[in-house]
């Protein structure tokens, strides 16, 4: 009775285990975690020293998934205990047969362990793709290996079932990836109407819809072909060789109208095809080539049935550009490559269609930039935008209708009328200065003094030349007295010619001392008018200091007599002045200025004298020297010569726009005037 009692409990622990591993099918676990549980049951419920469950890789092996108590039994110790096993698992995928193999009977096969295996295929889509291997005991009774095998049969039914659940749910799920990828890429294709931009969403999207390598986008333009984008590429350089030869085929290809495969074989294809396809090919290394002619799109409505003409032969459909798709690891086209190209070049090809014909009308940029501002004046920017254009219109028409006061500037000093410049009459040093700066002076008083030594020189040795004389005629006299006392009368003659050239001699030697003598009174510098030295520290300036002929000492100037304005004026603006005068018949013209020294007070002058030559400016380059007469009573408290003065000389009314921008205006038309 106990021992059917045990028998009956490990059947039901058996029925469980097989319940669970049913139940584990039908989820949607990951591969790891459904065969980590499914090999514990199995191993449980027969009672196994060990399982593993065993994967292929594509290739002549297969590589473990998951394993339960390997290390247990030895087999991971034993190095050939992997290759032993490996011909057996080959073997079970091969025939897709379960098997039981023991040391006992196993006719020569070499086993991993020395327990008895037993071994069933997992099957996917009818194709063997794994096996699960059980190690049991070797003193389990013969006779029930069988019940063993086909227990682990029945339980490899419901691995292989979730396989199936498995690659349906994936493909379902691919599908449903490939459908969401496809929508927000044509959204993306369709969002432009930019040639370039069209092509560089083609390309870069297109890539990894396709999961291609490397997708090229080029356009037709009659029969040129431009490469406008290439994956992976913000921009597409066409002076490099690969462009210039991707150029070369697609051109070829998109003339014949057919989609074109190279695989790694260029026997089949045109002489005109080959050739440029064997260059490209070698020059970017691709192992699959596809190229797919991209057309113009249909009109959805036919002309000639819409005003009842005869319909015309329907015309031959013009290549308008091609995708050129590129695979560098495998020579034949990954599987579904085509069908999804297929899928996509209709859409780019709308896509370019339409970008072309958009950018094909007349004036479009034009046109672009007007609708994007014509957009923003849509509700209440419209009233602000009417606002503003008043606001404008009317400044514009204040601009030309008002008139305003038009007035040239110019800056420069307060001087007074009468002034002297005091220079230098000869080369020499000065020894004296007797005046300094705002002393007043009178007529004829003594500046300063200068020393002249080659003039003092010249006088002592023209002094010394006269008394020689005067003692050479003395001699000659007394020389005469003697010649008359002895009535020699040819040294009387003789004598009487040397007294005469003594005595020329003499007077011209005076008149010589004469003129030194003036010029030594020149070096005693005098003023010659009544004023004030306008100099500004004059001592420290001229005292013991060398000065060349001609060289200005210093300004006097009379501040009791009238006084003026110096202005220097822009040569350009004189202009304005002589039209002024001209038009109102008179050459004086008024004249506002501040002082410097008193900017917050406003005086009147009158222009009085315009300079006949232009001088240069370091600042303002041509200038022209104006003079202008004052009257201002006020103006003698303040008056303090050579003081900065700004001046505005009236010209007449303008329109207010040229007097606010005349400089703009006459920039134009000195520079711009053609």
């Amino acid at each position: 009775m106990p021992e059917t009692t045990n028998v009956q409990d490990v059947r039901n622990r058996i029925i469980q285990m097989a319940r669970e591993i049913e139940e584990y099918s039908q989820s949607n676990l990951p591969p790891n975690a459904f065969f980590s549980e499914f090999l514990k049951r199995i191993v449980s419920a027969v009672g196994a020293r060990a399982g593993a469950v065993w994967m292929r890789n594509g290739g002549s092996r297969v590589d473990l998934l998951c394993e339960l108590g390997l290390n247990n039994i030895g087999f991971t110790d034993n190095p050939e205990a992997d290759s032993r096993n490996q011909r057996i698992l080959m073997d079970v995928i091969g025939n897709g047969q379960a098997c039981a193999y023991s040391p006992e009977d196993s006719n020569g096969m070499e086993l991993p362990t020395q327990d008895v295996l037993i071994l069933a295929a997992l099957q996917r889509n009818k194709e063997c793709v794994g096996v699960v291997e059980i190690f049991q005991r070797t003193d389990t009774p013969p006779q029930a290996r069988p019940g063993f095998l086909q227990f682990l049969e029945q339980m490899c039914g419901y691995a292989c079932r979730y396989l199936d659940q498995q690659d349906t749910s994936s493909g379902k799920q691919q599908t449903s990836e490939l459908a969401e990828k496809f929508e927000r890429f044509a959204g993306q294709l369709f969002r432009s109407l930019d040639v370039r931009e069209v092509a560089a969403t083609a390309a870069n999207d297109g890539r990894l819809l396709t999961e291609a390598d490397r997708l090229s986008v080029a356009v037709q333009y009659n029969k040129k072909t431009v490469v406008k984008a290439i994956s992976g590429q913000d921009s597409v350089n066409r002076r490099a060789n690969l462009v210039r030869l991707m150029e070369a085929m697609a051109s070829k290809v998109i003339a014949t109208g057919e989609t074109l495969i190279y695989s790694g074989q260029t026997e089949q294809l045109a002489p005109q095809i080959e050739q440029p396809l064997a260059d490209y090919v070698q020059e970017s290394g691709s192992r699959m080539v596809m190229v797919v002619p991209l057309f113009e799109t249909e009109p959805l409505i036919d002309e000639s049935d819409e005003q009842k003409q005869p319909r015309k032969k329907e015309k031959k459909r013009v290549p308008i550009g091609g995708l050129i798709v590129e695979q560098v690891s495998e020579s034949q086209p990954r599987p579904g490559l085509a069908d999804r190209v297929e899928l996509i070049s209709s859409h780019i090809g709308t896509a370019l269609w339409n970008a072309r014909a958009h950018n094909q009308l007349f004036l479009m940029p034009l046109w672009r930039f007007l609708g994007r501002r014509m957009r923003w004046l849509e509700g209440r920017n419209l009233v602000k935008t009417l606002l503003v254009l008043a606001v404008l219109a009317s400044v514009i028409l204040a601009m030309v209708f008002i008139p305003y006061e038009y007035r040239v500037e110019g800056e420069g000093q307060l001087m007074p009328e009468i002034q002297k410049d005091v220079f230098a009459p000869r080369d020499g040093d000065i020894i004296g200065v007797f005046v300094d700066s705002r002393d007043e002076v009178n007529r004829d008083q003594e500046l300063v003094l200068i020393r002249d030594d080659e003039l003092e020189l010249e006088y002592l040795s023209t002094q010394k030349e006269i008394e020689s004389q005067q003692g050479n005629l003395l001699k000659l006299e007394a020389d005469r007295s003697h010649a008359q006392d002895r009535g020699q009368n040819e040294d009387l003659a003789r004598i009487a010619g040397e007294m005469r050239e003594a005595a020329i001699e003499i007077a011209h030697l005076r008149d010589r001392l004469k003129v030194l003598t003036e010029r030594q009174q020149t070096l005693h510098v005098r003023s010659r008018i009544d004023g004030v030295v306008s100099t500004f520290q004059l001592k420290q300036m001229l005292e013991n200091r060398p000065v060349k002929r001609g060289e200005v000492l210093m300004e006097i100037a009379d501040p009791t007599g009238p006084w003026r304005l110096e202005l220097d004026v822009e040569e350009h603006r004189l202009g304005h002045i002589l039209r002024e005068q001209l038009k109102l018949g008179v050459t004086e013209l008024r004249v506002e200025f501040r002082l410097a020294t008193e900017p917050d007070r406003t005086y009147e002058g009158k222009l009085d004298l315009i300079a006949t030559r232009t001088n240069a400016s370091e600042s303002k380059g041509s200038v022209i020297k104006i003079f202008v007469s004052i009257e201002d009573e006020d103006l003698k408290i303040n008056r303090h010569i050579g003081a900065e003065v700004r001046a505005k000389i009236s010209c007449g009314e303008r329109s207010l726009g040229y007097v606010l921008f005349g400089d703009v205006v006459e920039f134009i038309q000195k520079y711009l005037w053609l």
